[in-house]
């Protein structure tokens, strides 16, 4: 056999003039490596393996799927001519072999094919071995081949590498080595280059689709509505919560104008022509269904570089909106049938009623003594019922001035009065949209109110103050009084349709003087409720607290009872309630209400601590204090400015 520098310095240069410099030192040097692998030059066939083929095949699919096209290609060019295309994989098993019919049986007679090993480890010094070896396109030449049996043949071989760097596998053409052109390699370097290429493209193409398959997840996750549209106005893509909330499918949107499918007027323009939009509330009219929703808007621009392509556009629904404000502002009701106390034959009729009322969607009208528990009755009724997970709204319609409770319980828009907020606001019935609104000391509701009130019941619907534009609310009423109606109906103090609607459902509630076995029960109730916030623990009530306690007439009720138990539990000296830490008009030594304000001493102190009883069991309601010293607002006021109460 030839060494190696006996014909590198001939044949070489027949294929190209600078092959001696450029690869004489990399086959010597591949030579050298094969004497180490102990490979016999004279070996007549190499190593197949189909079962190592078969799995190579399945491992290596987009590889093949993608070489063939080229490979084809490159075929159509030598076709003829006794050459034949190899794809390998990175370990330089032939995967797939293209060859006229002649070349075929030729290789085969040496083992060249599918499922052959031609690493450099495996049969030496060749173009695909060495070429994974170098990691580079090498072409191998007549006798540079280690195995005699190959020593007819030129190979030209490239690798083909993936998006980290690392081979992939081997483009290979090989031939009679006197047939070989010396653009072969170039060909061969240019495929694989293209292969690279495909496979890149596919890579980017599949991200491209998993990204798109993230993104249409997270845009059908929002509870927002999408739509995209572009400078045009088609609508590119509308997520399934939009389309689930105007009960439109796809086809119906996407494609489309948004001119189209809506008929706001604020569609009817060009959407280029758009600001930004944040928060406008609209509501959404569908063409095809005249479906409605109030959303509020929000509308961006969307650019690619300085150019801008398009415009994102938000829906969400108002009622989604208020329902999430009223879970983080309190508006809901806690209380339930289970949280309210009693055993008396009397108030277990009330509880009774109050359950079924619940299941009711009719007006709900308590009726009872400031201090029964009627706020509580309102609670337990809504979490009893259907719109327990919806709003619940509760206003005093006693403590809010006149000229206030419309805005307070219509809203009103921006610019409406001076003062108004900006942006407007919205009322109690709009936040209580879905559930239920309490409200409580209805009949301190003026006439002009009453009317706006009957107007919602009649209609479900309000206008915010200052708008014309309609909103349609479904609230239950849970309505509470402290005065007998009917009388302030005779009296013309309350408006009789009004009373009608709202008396469709009453409950009486019982004063605590008529529940005398749940004196004892509320009295234990409050011991402990408290014993977890005083700091100190009392562990038993006396007799004759006890028996102060029942004989007293509870003007006040429970909420009376309450404040009387907590203010017991600060005066103790002791782990047991005693008749001495209740206060004088418990135990019977009441306290003269009209005390001249100038007079000193004791009886001013005397004075102040009435009026400080009194504003805590009339919960700051100055109107109430007033009315129960017998005294005028503005008197009340004088009174806690020079007592500091304010």
């Amino acid at each position: 056999m030839k060494k190696i520098s006996e014909f590198t310095s001939t044949n070489i240069m027949s294929v190209s003039p600078h092959r001696e410099t450029e690869f004489s030192s990399i086959i010597h040097q591949s030579w050298e490596r094969s004497r180490e692998y102990n490979i016999d030059p004279n070996r007549k066939y190499g190593k197949v393996s189909k079962e190592l083929w078969k799995k190579s095949i399945v491992n290596n699919a987009e590889l093949i799927h993608t070489a063939l096209p080229l490979m084809n290609d490159i075929y159509q060019l030598v076709e003829g001519t006794g050459f034949m295309v190899i794809i390998c994989d990175r370990n330089g098993r032939l995967l797939k072999t293209i060859g006229d019919e002649e070349i075929l049986k030729k290789a085969e007679s040496v083992s060249f094919v599918e499922g052959a090993d031609w690493s450099e480890e495996a049969v030496g010094t060749n173009a695909i071995g060495t070429c994974i070896k170098v990691n580079r396109p090498l072409q191998v030449f007549h006798y540079e081949h280690y195995l005699k049996i190959l020593q007819e043949w030129t190979c030209s071989a490239s690798p083909i590498r993936g998006s980290d760097g690392n081979i992939l596998g081997v483009l290979n053409v090989s031939g009679p080595y006197e047939k070989v052109h010396p653009h072969t390699l170039g060909m061969v370097v240019s495929a694989a280059k293209a292969i690279e290429n495909l496979l890149k493209l596919q890579e980017k193409n599949r991200r491209n689709e998993v990204m798109k398959s993230y993104l249409e997840v997270t845009m059908n996750s929002l509870t927002s509505g999408i739509i995209l549209v572009n400078q045009q106005g088609d609508i590119i893509q509308a997520n399934k919560t939009l389309q689930d909330m105007i009960q439109l499918n796809e086809e119906d949107l996407v494609g489309k104008k948004i001119a189209q499918v809506f008929t706001n007027q604020l569609f009817q323009t060009d959407l280029f022509m758009f600001d930004n939009i944040k928060d406008r509330d609209i509501t959404l009219k569908t063409k095809i269904n005249q479906n409605t929703k109030h959303v509020l808007l929000n509308c961006k621009p969307v650019y690619q570089g300085e150019m801008r392509i398009g415009s994102l556009l938000t829906f969400q629904e108002i009622q989604k909106v208020r329902q999430l404000v009223n879970r983080f502002t309190g508006n809901r009701a806690t209380i339930t049938f289970k949280d309210i106390i009693g055993k008396s034959p009397l108030f277990l009729k009330s509880i009774n009623e109050a359950k079924a009322a619940s299941h009711s969607p009719s007006n709900v009208l308590l009726l009872g003594e400031s201090g029964t528990g009627k706020d509580l009755f309102a609670q337990a009724i809504h979490n009893n019922s259907k719109r327990s997970a919806m709003p619940f709204i509760a206003i005093n319609c006693g403590a809010i001035p006149r000229d206030l409770l419309s805005s307070e319980l219509f809203g009103y828009v921006e610019g409406a009065f001076t003062g108004a907020r900006k942006g407007g606001n919205s009322g109690k019935f709009e936040l209580a949209d879905g559930g239920t609104i309490f409200l409580d000391e209805i009949g301190e509701m003026s006439l002009d109110m009453q009317v706006l009130l009957l107007r919602v019941l009649q209609n479900r619907e309000i206008n915010r103050i200052g708008d014309h534009k309609v909103i349609p609310v479904d609230v239950r009423i849970i309505a509470a009084t402290n005065k007998n109606l009917k009388e302030e109906v005779r009296k013309g103090n309350f408006r009789e349709d009004l009373y009608f609607r709202l008396n469709v459902l009453p409950i009486q509630i019982p004063c605590l003087r008529e529940r005398d076995e749940d004196i004892m029960l509320l009295a234990s109730h409050f011991v402990k409720q408290y014993n977890q916030k005083i700091p100190r623990l009392i562990e038993s009530i006396s007799p004759s607290y006890l028996n102060a306690i029942r004989k007293y007439d509870w003007p006040g009720n429970v909420r009376e009872l309450q404040n009387v138990i907590e203010r017991s539990l600060n005066r103790s000296t002791s782990g047991v309630l005693s008749i001495e830490s209740l206060p004088d008009e418990i135990t019977g030594h009441q306290v003269e209400t009209t005390v001249d304000p100038n007079v000193p001493g004791k009886k001013a102190e005397i004075q102040k601590q009435l009026l400080l009883n009194t504003l805590i069991d009339c919960q700051y309601n100055y109107s109430k204090a007033a009315k129960k010293l017998q005294i005028s607002r503005s008197t009340l006021y004088r009174w806690l400015d020079r007592f500091n109460l304010k």
